[in-house]
C-alpha cells in the first residue's frame, strides 16, 4: 500500500513540468491577445488517465484521477518583450488510483506555488511557459475573455523504491479571468 501512496504523489507531481502535445491535427483557432491578464485557478480534471508498474514480477495496471479543491491560485499573464507571467497561491490536488482488485487508492498533496514565475508564449493553439530554465507546453483548448481551458499530456516513466511506473494521460486546468 505505501508503493501505491508513493505512486499517487507521483502521478500529482508532474502535473505543471510536463510535455506537450503532440496529437494536435488541426489546432483551434485561438485569439491570443486574450491570455495577458489576471487568472484565478478554478478547476483541474484528469483524462484518460493510466498508470502501470510491475511489482515483484506482477504487472499492475490501473486507472488514475487527479483533481483539486481548495483553490487559492491565481496567475498574472503581461505582454512584453519578453512576456512574463507570475503566480501565486495553492490548492490541493487530489489523486486517486484504482486498480482491479483493490479499493480506490487516494492521496492529497499541497501544491504551493501553481506554475512559478517566468516566461511565456503563444503560437497556435500552444502555451508556452520557461519556469527556471524548464519549458512546458500547453494545449490551449479554449480561451474566451472569461476562461482559459489549457491540456498537458502526461507520458512519464518514473523510478520510485526499486519500481518504475509508467504514467499517461493528460489533465486540463480551468482558469477564470478576474
Amino acid at each position: 500500500m505505501k508503493r501505491f501512496a508513493m505512486l499517487l504523489f507521483l502521478v500529482s507531481t508532474p502535473l505543471f513540468f510536463s510535455c506537450n502535445s503532440d496529437d494536435d491535427d488541426t489546432p483551434t483557432q485561438i485569439d491570443l491577445n486574450l491570455i495577458s491578464g489576471e487568472w484565478d485557478l478554478t478547476g483541474i480534471k484528469s483524462e484518460d488517465g493510466k498508470a502501470s508498474a510491475t511489482i515483484s514480477n506482477i504487472s499492475v495496471n490501473g486507472d488514475y484521477n487527479v483533481s483539486g479543491k481548495d483553490f487559492n491560485a491565481e496567475a498574472i499573464f503581461t505582454d512584453g518583450e519578453p512576456n512574463t507571467f507570475t503566480s501565486s497561491g495553492s490548492f490541493i490536488s487530489v489523486a486517486s488510483i484504482t486498480f482491479a482488485t483493490q479499493d480506490p487508492i487516494e492521496y492529497e498533496r499541497e501544491i504551493p506555488n501553481f506554475i512559478g514565475a517566468g516566461e511565456w508564449k503563444a503560437e497556435g493553439n500552444i502555451l508556452t511557459t520557461i519556469v527556471e530554465g524548464v519549458k512546458s507546453s500547453f494545449e490551449i483548448v479554449s480561451l474566451t475573455e472569461e476562461t482559459m481551458s489549457l491540456k498537458v499530456e502526461i507520458n512519464e516513466t518514473i523510478e520510485q523504491q526499486n519500481i518504475t511506473f509508467e504514467i499517461t494521460g493528460s489533465q486540463v486546468f480551468t482558469l477564470t479571468k478576474k
